[in-house]
């Protein structure tokens, strides 16, 4: 995000990538600058106009030499703590999913159609805590809130392998959504806490690309594990369960205390320059963590066309990711006719392409400064997956069909466009929360939709998926359209003299994007 107070002369002019480390060329200009200059100019810029942005100038943005250091500083500290989370969430999610190769259906007594419905239900626990989940959200630090969340679902992770039939594995998977439901939702608050408008993209794509290295990794331990049945008299999938729940349970006493969930944490160790730069980063991101809920942004967001566009991209995303990351390694197992370890292997190529194409969506998405068209981009890749699952013979040339059958490229873009387009903490969150609820609907249905009777093509399924994922590329336009007729009214009204003078009290006012007619949409 670009604003009006950030323009400079020709000669202070550079261009930079915040993510990486150029400090050269800003720093001969500032090398002259005493401390008490370089205050007085963060106060310039704290002081004028925040939001309101023109197009041409987004290359124009200048990171002073401090506030690179202070981001870099942000980034080592925080990055390791989302990646960490967001693996672990994946991964102890999948544990389903590898377990089905593992004996679990011997060790259980489960039926196909019980296996999908027990992967479903994680989506119905994950669903109930999602309310509960939003006022959490504004009543503790998000560090301790999702410390106690990890040990929470590590523990009942590891109690899974206790099971022995289909009541207590549903039970227990039902409990393991509900703890797991506030991670994302937090995850994606705390970057728009810390972050400019601008840097969130590149962070966004860091989730839906560690699920995919989740999967990765996820096949790896899968593979590490099956060497381990009759190990203490135990399956490989139970030992599966045990030391991944274990290690998401210390982890959330590490998140617990060490999680930095605000621009000043005092894990960032400010000295008084960066303390005002974070002023003015607050400013430019329009967020600052509420300890009470604002009704008025919830009437607001329900009255919005898009809110509903968003929802039911999740909606339909999801139905592909929900049936897709369950049965793929069933999939490949029968119609393939892999092996049960080399079906468990064959996710990490399949998890590395997605990586690949994930990162090509934020790189794309960055390099053009265009979200809506590389989102239809991404639906035209999952739509040719799905057709090659359809037509594709059986056997090697079905992994085609698998690997570019999935929704992390569009996901991305779909995080980016719902979050850097929202302003104000209530909204925002009464945004995440209710996307995530559709989220948990569509992950719901998915497994639902892949039949055993319909085994091993599930042709009325993918047909279904076609289907949805065409619709998504249609709503992702609409989105653009919608956005850049507002942007084009804002500008007429500024052109025009009509906007009112702009509030420089971003903590105490929580103007939402609405409100707020400096706020420009990204498409």
């Amino acid at each position: 995000m670009v604003t009006e107070q950030q323009r400079r002369t020709p000669d202070d002019i550079f261009v930079h990538d915040p993510l990486l480390d150029d400090e050269a060329a800003v720093a001969a200009t500032n090398s002259t600058m005493t401390v008490n200059q370089q205050l007085q100019n963060i106060d310039k810029k704290s002081t004028s106009s925040k939001t309101m942005i023109e197009n041409e100038e987004e290359d124009e943005f200048v990171y002073s030499p401090e506030e690179k250091k202070l981001l870099k500083k942000m980034n080592w500290i925080t990055t390791p703590f989302i990646f960490i989370i967001v693996f672990l969430q994946y991964l102890d999610k999948i544990t389903l999913n590898y377990s089905a190769v593992m004996n679990l259906f011997e060790d259980t007594n489960i039926s196909e159609d019980e296996f999908g419905l027990s992967g479903a239900l994680y989506y119905i626990g994950f669903l109930v805590f999602l309310f509960p989940n939003q006022y959490f959200m504004h009543r503790f630090p998000l560090s301790k809130y999702m410390g106690v969340l990890l040990v929470l679902w590590g523990a009942t992770l590891a109690c899974t392998a206790l099971v022995t039939n289909f009541t207590q594995l549903a039970v227990l998977r039902c409990l393991l959504g509900f703890f797991e439901s506030g991670a994302t939702p937090s995850i994606l608050m705390l970057i728009a806490l810390l972050y400019r408008r601008r840097e969130q993209s590149a962070l966004f794509s860091v989730v839906p690309s560690t699920m995919a290295f989740g999967g990765a990794m996820g096949g790896l331990i899968g593979y590490g594990f099956l060497s381990m049945g009759g190990v203490s008299g135990l399956s490989s999938w139970k030992w599966y369960m045990i030391v991944l729940g274990a290690a998401t349970s210390v982890l959330g006493c590490i998140i617990f205390i060490f999680l930095p969930d605000k621009a000043n944490s005092r894990w960032f160790r400010l000295n008084s320059i960066e303390k005002k730069i974070v002023e003015e980063r607050i400013q430019d991101s329009a967020m600052v963590q509420q300890k009470s809920m604002n009704y008025q942004h919830i009437w607001e967001s329900v009255k919005e066309l898009s809110l509903y566009c968003y929802l039911l991209i999740a909606l339909l995303l999801n139905l592909v990711n929900g049936a897709l990351s369950l049965y793929s390694t069933l999939i490949l197992n029968t119609l393939g006719h892999f092996s049960d370890a080399l079906s468990i292997l064959l996710s990490i190529p399949s998890s590395v392409i997605a990586i690949i194409l994930i990162s090509l969506a934020a790189y794309l998405s960055k390099r053009y400064k265009e979200n809506a068209y590389i989102g239809v981009l991404g639906c035209a890749i999952t739509i040719l997956g799905l057709i090659l699952l359809l037509v594709v013979p059986e056997g090697g040339g079905i992994l085609s069909g698998i690997f570019l059958a999935i929704v992390g490229p569009q996901y991305t873009i779909f995080l980016t466009i719902s979050s850097v387009n929202i302003a104000g903490y209530t909204k925002k969150s009464f945004y995440m929360g209710t996307i995530t609820a559709t989220y948990c609907v569509g992950n719901f249905v998915g497994p639902l939709l892949i039949r055993e009777d319909f085994a091993p093509r599930y042709m009325p399924a993918m047909v279904v998926l076609i289907v949805v994922v065409a619709i998504t590329a249609l709503l992702f336009l609409y989105l653009r359209w919608s956005y850049i007729r507002e942007n084009r009214r804002r500008q007429q009204l500024k052109a025009d003299g009509k906007l009112p003078p702009q509030s420089q009290h971003v903590e105490e006012d929580d103007l939402t994007d609405k409100t707020n007619l400096y706020f420009v949409y990204h498409t």
